[in-house]
């Protein structure tokens, strides 16, 4: 909402530096109480909840169609990049430093980085040649996305009217036609899908791997990155698939061309998930090892990254305007189903002896519903603006 009614680059910056404070003191928050302690990440999760929607609005200002699956495909790649760098440097700063370090260094970092894009980020484009990464047209419709810059005086009446015209921008958003979107709906549900497999891959990929094949935290660290290198890759390129091979040479109207790459993303971690149980109950006679199981992850999230150019960047094709609320309202609801999931796999868990072939069934029945509603519901044309 505050993207859409205010300034996202603002928005974008207040989230880091939540963010990057919070992580800073969550040593400090440890050491006190468990009290404080929820409330550092409680704060570092309302920093974090501000980055992707208001980079949805930023996207869809200063990236042309043509090429925004290629643009958030980079930045999906971004995202797993960050994960490889923390399991790589983390243990080594814990090892060397103590775990407050580690803290210490990426809220440093997160700071510096806020400082820069405040003095650099804009909320749009204030030429045609500002477009990345070609010339854009400000058509008539990039008047309805102008937002304050809240770094100048707005107008006579100072803060009180900045405040005015951002309530009236909530009160001229579409609630009650968004509600009964059937594309919104389909964001939605491969959000939803999406998460409740990602989230797994992100808490539980090391835990899994050092329950089944017996190995240190260490080892089952090294195990799981190689599946967000793989991630990383196939992020940029299923960006450069949709917009050049599928909507550019093949001809594919957009509409279908979201539908492809959300059915592989949708598709192929669920197959990977129901492979893993099938192999783990040794069916056909087959065994399942610690290579064939890192080679399937692989391949599962390679096949998730394509919502970069499925459900990732969708919401801008509905909407420039409201492309971040839309993202942030099906967000939300995905939140909720995947933070679902980790509770639900600890208690597998603990049922089955720490057997994952549960969980790794209703990952695959997740994932197969995603994909037939997202398949079901979504339109790409332009519909709230």
């Amino acid at each position: 909402v505050a993207s859409s009614s205010s300034s996202p680059k603002m928005v974008l910056g207040i989230g880091l530096v939540v963010w990057s404070l919070a992580q800073a003191l969550t040593p400090a928050a440890a050491e006190n109480s468990v009290l404080s302690l929820l409330l550092a990440r409680v704060g570092m999760g309302i920093g974090e909840a501000a980055a992707i929607p208001s980079i949805q609005v930023i996207a869809a200002n200063f990236v042309p169609q043509r090429f925004r699956s290629q643009f958030w495909g980079l930045l999906t790649a971004s995202l797993s990049m960050g994960t490889i760098g923390a399991y790589t440097l983390t243990p080594p700063l814990v090892d060397s430093a103590g775990w407050q370090s580690a803290f210490f260094i990426y809220g440093g970092a997160g700071i510096a980085i806020s400082a820069l894009w405040f003095a650099l980020g804009a909320d749009e484009p204030k030429s045609r040649d500002a477009c990345f990464p070609e010339a854009c047209e400000l058509e008539e419709e990039a008047e309805a996305t102008r937002r304050v810059d809240a770094t100048k005086p707005v107008d006579e009446s100072g803060v009180a009217g900045a405040m005015e015209r951002a309530m009236e921008r909530v009160r001229e958003v579409p609630w009650s036609d968004m509600a009964v979107s059937r594309p919104v709906w389909a964001l939605a549900a491969a959000h939803s899908a999406s998460n409740f497999f990602l989230y797994f891959a992100l808490s539980w990929l090391p835990t899994y791997f050092a329950y089944q094949f017996n190995l240190s935290t260490a080892g089952a660290a090294s195990a799981s990155q190689l599946p967000f290198v793989a991630a990383a890759v196939a992020s940029v390129s299923a960006g450069a698939i949709c917009d050049r091979v599928l909507v550019g040479w093949a001809g594919l109207p957009l509409t279908r061309a979201r539908k492809v790459m959300q059915g592989i993303a949708c598709v192929g971690p669920g197959a990977a998930m129901v492979s893993l149980a099938l192999l783990a109950s040794g069916v056909a006679g087959l065994e399942l090892n610690q290579n064939t199981a890192q080679a399937i992850f692989v391949g599962a999230l390679a096949c998730q990254s394509f919502s970069a150019a499925g459900f990732g960047c969708a919401a801008q094709d509905i909407s420039r305007r409201y492309s971040s609320l839309l993202y942030g309202s099906t967000s939300a609801v995905s939140v909720v189903v995947g933070a679902f999931g980790q509770y639900f796999t600890g208690v597998i868990l603990d049922l089955t002896d720490r057997d994952f072939s549960a969980m790794f069934y209703l990952t695959g029945a997740v994932e197969l519903c995603g994909v037939l509603m997202f398949t079901a519901w979504w339109n790409s044309e332009r519909t709230f603006e």
